[in-house]
């Protein structure tokens, strides 16, 4: 069953039979060793009687090393030459680059594992092309399509980065590791303008994260104390027309805080995650709703377990109630620092103009009084709760674990000396309307009391 069209001494570098069609497979020949450059593919659809030729759109001087059928879509073939990979999704009619960010290097093998594709060059190390999915589903009526959303591969919950050492120093060779999350593809169409948005729902319709185009993502308020290429910049949602890739970490929004601090999970280059985060959604099935010139589009995407933790569904709720407890706690506490600052700073103002004799002497005691009051409830006690709630979701998001009875306590225990520090809060306010009742009389103006926070 040899390609009638070979010649001596050629060299068929590789085979592939057919997942999918029973009688079809691919051979490339390299006779690069005989000083013939040309490309050569061959495909049979009646178990060898007949081959055909298919090498149109691959350059007339790179030889094939390897050609792979997809063991998921009938007719897309991958192909490895001594400079580069290529793709077909016509059964071979017709080839283009598959070269993204891959050096320019001889790929003399192919894999496609797990929904990846895995290219192993000569003295370039392996490359992984991430998620075929998007190359899979692509055909001409989704090309022809206002949009589309791709149906995403499975998503694994994994922490990523969890070495809380001191990271690799940037001249330390090293590789990169695939997103972690979920990936979603999307195509946009030439012609469909306007903003676009990515909405993730559970499975009680509940919305668990939103992405739009026209709002670029809020910078974190964290100081940073590092070299700026340590950093990522926050991934964005593109409404250009063309093929995008969107990562969703596969957590909850970032809870309210009033300081965020970056971690020592860092690789430089790529990023350095920053403590506080949201918790990570639960394993289950999820829906992914594209928005895009007028039209929604739907797609299901699974969330896995990491296959080497075993941990029950109900440990992880609980440890979701848990993280979202801590993020309710951060949020209170952010509310009520928000609300002391303008005190504060009128406070000092009033002390300011006391002391230069331009307000009563008299009213010194009142103002020493209340501020004496407020300052067990004041910033510095305010960012130490906001600390030590942070410390304490970073340790319960770090592990797939129930939260233990100290986790427990120790959150009840600062949720307490919240309420205590909000509890004297309420009391320097009416001080201060006290105190307001005294400017008042005097001519001066009063202290402007924000609302009390919400419960």
């Amino acid at each position: 069953m040899t390609p009638p069209q070979l010649k001596p001494w050629e060299k068929i570098s590789s085979i592939s039979p057919s997942a999918l069609q029973p009688g079809s497979a691919y051979v490339s020949v390299d006779d690069q060793r005989q000083d013939n450059f040309h490309p050569y593919i061959f495909r049979t659809h009646d178990f060898g009687a007949h081959w055909q030729p298919i090498v149109t759109g691959l350059p007339a001087n790179q030889p094939v090393s390897v050609v792979r059928a997809d063991p998921v879509r009938a007719g897309l073939l991958y192909a490895g030459t001594t400079d580069g990979a290529y793709v077909s999704f016509d059964d071979g009619a017709h080839w283009q680059s598959l070269q993204l960010n891959l050096p320019n290097a001889w790929v003399k093998d192919l894999l496609v594992h797990d929904g990846d594709l895995i290219a192993a060059t000569q003295g370039r190390a392996l490359w992984v092309l991430d998620d075929l999915a998007p190359l899979r589903q692509l055909t001409p009526a989704v090309v022809a399509s206002p949009a589309h959303l791709f149906a995403p591969e499975p998503a694994w919950r994994v922490h990523p980065d969890n070495n809380v050492d001191t990271p690799l120093p940037s001249s330390t060779p090293q590789g990169q590791n695939p997103p972690a999350g979920a990936i979603l593809d999307y195509w946009i169409g030439p012609h469909t303008h306007g903003p676009v948005s990515l909405a993730i729902y559970d499975r009680q319709g509940h919305r668990v994260r939103r992405f739009v185009s026209d709002a670029p993502p809020a910078p974190v308020p964290a100081h940073r104390y590092f070299a700026k290429r340590w950093l990522r910049p926050a991934e964005r949602l593109s409404a250009a027309p063309g093929m995008h890739r969107f990562v969703w970490n596969l957590r909850y929004r970032r809870p309210a805080a009033i300081a965020y601090r970056y971690s020592m999970q860092a690789v430089f280059d790529h990023n350095t995650p920053t403590s506080v985060d949201g918790p990570y959604v639960l394993p289950g099935i999820y829906r992914v709703v594209l928005s895009a010139g007028g039209r929604t589009y739907r797609a299901s995407l699974v969330v896995r377990l990491d296959p080497r933790e075993h941990v029950s569904p109900a440990d992880l709720r609980a440890l979701l109630t848990y993280s979202q407890s801590i993020g309710r706690a951060l949020g209170r506490v952010k509310a009520l620092y928000d609300a002391q600052q303008p005190v504060h700073h009128a406070l000092r103002q009033l002390q300011g103009r006391i002391a230069a004799g331009q307000a009563p002497r008299r009213l010194a005691a009142s103002v020493a009084r209340l501020t004496a009051r407020t300052c067990g409830t004041g910033a510095e006690g305010m960012l130490t709760l906001n600390r030590r709630l942070g410390a304490l979701e970073a340790n319960a998001e770090s592990a797939d674990r129930p939260p233990t009875v100290a986790d427990e306590r120790v959150l009840q225990a600062l949720i307490a000396q919240f309420e205590s520090a909000e509890a004297h809060w309420h009391h320097a306010v009416a001080e201060a309307e006290r105190l307001n009742v005294q400017l008042r009389t005097i001519g001066l103006a009063p202290i402007t009391l924000p609302p009390l926070p919400a419960h």
